[in-house]
């Protein structure tokens, strides 16, 4: 169509004009003198004359020419006399110089202008990505077990508290609204992630054992007919100076303002969850106190599901914690007598002394590339290395959809055999140096291709491939991870063993955990296996844990996927992680399909392979 414009075009200016278009382009209009005298026209034979005379003026000629030039094109050769064109005494050349010389000049002035332009707006909008405000507001991703806490982590995000003060106050809520999993006389781990710096730091504040723990008299205890002195099973807490540590190192908000946050949750009260009412009707702690009782048992049988429960008690303790810091719980004041005078009069060994000792380990987190993403997880007595160790082994396998669901489901579980079994050989570093050169043998893309190449395509193992010691874990956890507009990432778990610890319960209100079944001793279990020596019993020892929260990101770049993601249920939770990851980094699905999705659980000391019908039939 553009073409036919420009020949109707050309064809009327043909029709209007007696010179050709291109010549109208080449030559501008001559300029016009004032009209002169009539002069007779030359004939043919004069004309010739005149361009063939040597001795003609140079410009005269010029002129002459020119206008001979332009008759000559025309249609009408007999027209001539009616020609509006006629002879010039200014040099048509010259002021077409001149024209064409100003019309340089203005697009020369409008091109600096718009180059100019266009400088300065790129200029200011990437001073304005850099160092603007952002464009995209966002509020950040709170997620907990709880959603009561899950609406705090929330509300200090949008007060301007950082991730981790975020993270703080939703830690204290869940030990208010999940004391099942969680709280004040417990310990955890944090893995803070700085986006924008692809920096990480591990806060490790696991329990330690007493030192006056002996082996013996866990092993004794263990085997009476009574059951366990719940004394005996109290570690040192970490929870409210491992807190405390993290909010030092990237709180915002003033700390005791994050604690009135969790405070106000204990003194208003809250609905009582499905998950806090099941475990009051069905794990209670054996030989409860009257005070537990008194707690959470008020009218003499577990609350129901959505009925209102205050605990003005640990309101108190979150007031004096806010005000005085961690010093308040660990300095032999009220609190550590409290603490120390409930588990020894259950059969405990722990002294005030521990609580003064007690310090939080803040180090890097261990770290794998699996798919073109860096995967973040604790380092030991934390089983992080065994979980890297899991991808690194399933990366690879030609795990794809193309292939056969019967032939996946054989390398996964494998692989988390050799996975479990890795992570029994892990413990407190601190007091086993080997400990650390297996976990690099875990991290190790070569040794991962050895294990990879031990597993049988079609036939499972008949017995494990590595030694198998004793594994226990915590089987309740309670999980903060939190995504903030600050670009930090906060994932953390933390736990009280058992459901409730220990079940002993101090007058202000603070359950003490139940930790040191965590470690490992002779006749422990049903089939005596083997007890591991990297995690047998110390003072001042940490035990091997299953607290897991994972942190994934891209690689290279700031662009692709971002996870931050816990688990509970100790060796089960390692093999969920696992298998989550793989749907998430492999298999391509979405988050929410990955965590419905089915799983399986290896049992290394039945030998049973556990499987959860999460999903659908065709998964």
């Amino acid at each position: 169509m553009a073409a036919e414009n420009e020949a109707s075009q050309e064809s009327a200016l043909g029709a209007y004009s007696p010179v050709d278009y291109m010549s109208i382009t080449s030559f501008p209009r001559l300029p016009e003198d004032e009209p002169a005298p009539a002069a007779p026209l030359r004939g043919r034979k004069d004309e010739d004359a005149f361009l063939g005379d040597p001795d003609t003026d140079p410009d005269s000629f010029l002129k002459s020419a020119r206008l001979q030039r332009l008759p000559s094109t025309s249609s009408e050769m007999g027209s001539q006399d009616g020609s509006p064109l006629r002879e010039t005494r200014k040099d048509p050349f010259s002021a077409a110089a001149a024209e064409c010389s100003c019309r340089q000049d203005g697009l020369t002035v409008i091109v600096t202008a718009c180059l100019t332009f266009a400088t300065g707006v790129t200029v200011a909008l990437v001073m304005q990505i850099y160092f603007g405000d952002p464009q995209i507001f966002h509020q950040g991703a709170v997620v907990t077990d709880a959603a009561h806490c899950t609406s705090l982590g929330i509300e200090v995000l949008s007060k301007q508290g950082s991730s981790v003060d975020a993270a703080v106050a939703a830690a204290l809520c869940l030990g208010i609204v999940a004391p099942h999993s969680s709280g004040l006389g417990g310990g955890g781990v944090m893995l803070v992630h700085d986006i924008r710096r692809n920096e990480s730091h591990l806060i490790d504040f696991r329990e330690s054992a007493p030192g006056a723990l002996r082996e013996e008299a866990l092993q004794r205890s263990w085997e009476t007919k009574v059951g366990m002195l719940p004394g005996l099973l109290v570690g040192v807490p970490g929870m409210v100076k491992g807190l405390h540590e993290a909010h030092q190192l990237y709180g915002r908000l003033p700390w005791s303002q994050v604690l009135a946050f969790a405070a106000a949750v204990a003194q208003d009260g809250f609905n009582v969850t499905h998950d806090l009412a099941r475990a009051l009707a069905e794990q209670p702690p054996p030989n409860a106190s009257e005070r537990f009782r008194e707690t959470f048992l008020p009218l003499g049988h577990p609350p129901l599901p959505g009925s209102l429960l205050r605990r003005p008690d640990l309101a108190a303790v979150l007031d004096v914690l806010g005000t005085s810091g961690p010093t308040a719980f660990y300095a032999g004041g009220n609190l550590t007598l409290e603490m120390v005078a409930e588990a020894q009069h259950a059969g405990g060994v722990i002294t005030e002394e521990d609580f003064s000792n007690y310090s939080v380990l803040v180090e890097n987190p261990v770290c794998g590339v699996y798919r073109g993403h860096l995967v973040l997880s604790p380092p030991p007595p934390h089983t992080g290395p065994a979980l890297i160790s899991a991808l690194n082994i399933l990366e690879g396998f030609n795990l794809t959809t193309l292939v056969s669901r019967e032939q996946a489901l054989h390398w996964v579980a494998e692989t988390l055999k050799i996975a479990l079994a890795l992570a029994s050989r892990l413990g407190d570093p601190v007091y086993d140096s080997t400990i650390t050169e297996s976990m690099d043998d875990m991290l190790s893309k070569v040794e991962a291709a050895y294990l990879r190449g031990h597993i049988n395509d079609s036939q499972a193992a008949p017995a494990p491939l590595l030694p198998v010691y004793e594994l226990d874990g915590a089987p309740t956890a309670a999980q903060v991870l939190i995504m903030g507009p600050d670009d930090f990432i906060v994932a953390m778990v933390s736990s009280l063993n058992r459901p409730f610890g220990s079940g002993l319960i101090t007058p202000s209100g603070i359950l003490l955990n139940s930790q040191m079944l965590d470690f490992s001793w002779p006749n422990r279990t049903a089939n005596h296996s083997a007890p591991s020596l990297e995690n047998s019993v110390q003072p001042g020892k940490r035990p091997l844990s299953f607290l897991l929260p994972t942190v994934v990101r891209p690689a290279e770049g700031l662009c692709g996927t971002y996870l931050a993601l816990g688990a509970n249920g100790a060796a089960r939770g390692l093999s969920g992680l696992t298998q989550v990851l793989l749907n998430v980094l492999t298999l391509n699905r979405n988050l929410s399909d990955s965590l419905a999705h089915g799983r399986l659980h290896p049992d290394l000391q039945s030998n049973l392979l556990q499987v959860d019908i999460l999903g659908t039939e065709d998964q």
